[in-house]
């Protein structure tokens, strides 16, 4: 493990000198609230809603920049005279107790959360439906839902605010509205500016003799 920077301070050692892994203040703020979704349908018992938990990195994060140090003994030695983050209730190899593989630097939900978001307002993919389970092959059906939150991560101190979001992801990408209010704002812009540029060619002249005149 490469020794953390000083620029991460006050983030990157503990309290007792031990560098800190991961370390900086993202990896410090990590999101650590837990969901249960469950679907109410109208002539039946209540279904918890099936979620893929892994598999919702990007290729490249999951394969190339996020690796754990090598080891051939258990992760726990790996990262043995490191020091969990300030604020996260277990060190990094003990993320995921139900699946071992899912633990230390290449945990799903660390990578997606170090992946900064470009605006203040942001989403994170939490997980995706499974649908081979009964009544979701075709996606979420119509009703009523419930959400069960474990609480861990306090928002009060900064102001912030958490939403729960069923949406769709492609390969392009989650939904997203500022990129096509974007470019239709950018376009109108560029169109009227053409407009303006014509009309201004047309009233001088290509050669500037009615500017002349």
């Amino acid at each position: 493990i490469i020794p953390p920077s000083i620029k991460l301070t006050p983030f990157a050692h503990d309290e007792h000198g031990e560098p800190i892994a991961p370390c900086g203040a993202i990896a410090n703020s990590m999101f650590n609230d837990s969901f249960t979704l469950t679907y109410h349908p109208p002539d039946g018992a209540e279904v918890p809603v099936p979620l893929y938990r892994r598999g919702i990195t990007w290729y490249t994060d999951k394969n190339v920049k996020f690796r754990n140090p090598p080891t051939n003994t258990t992760l726990q030695l790996a990262f043995q005279g490191t020091a969990q983050p300030l604020f996260w209730q277990q060190p990094v190899y003990e993320l995921d107790p139900a699946d071992p593989s899912n633990n230390g630097f290449i945990n799903d939900d660390l990578i997606v959360w170090m992946r900064e978001a470009a605006f203040p307002n942001f989403k994170k993919l939490y997980g995706i439906l499974i649908r081979a389970e009964t009544p979701f092959s075709e996606g979420l059906p119509a009703g009523n839902y419930s959400v069960n939150i474990i609480y861990n991560f306090p928002v009060q101190y900064f102001q912030g605010r958490k939403e729960v979001v069923l949406s769709t992801v492609s390969w392009f990408g989650g939904q997203n509205h500022f990129l096509p209010i974007a470019y239709l704002v950018t376009g109108g812009l560029i169109f009227i500016a053409a407009i303006v540029l014509t009309v201004v060619y047309v009233k001088v002249g290509r050669d500037g003799k009615n500017m002349e005149e």
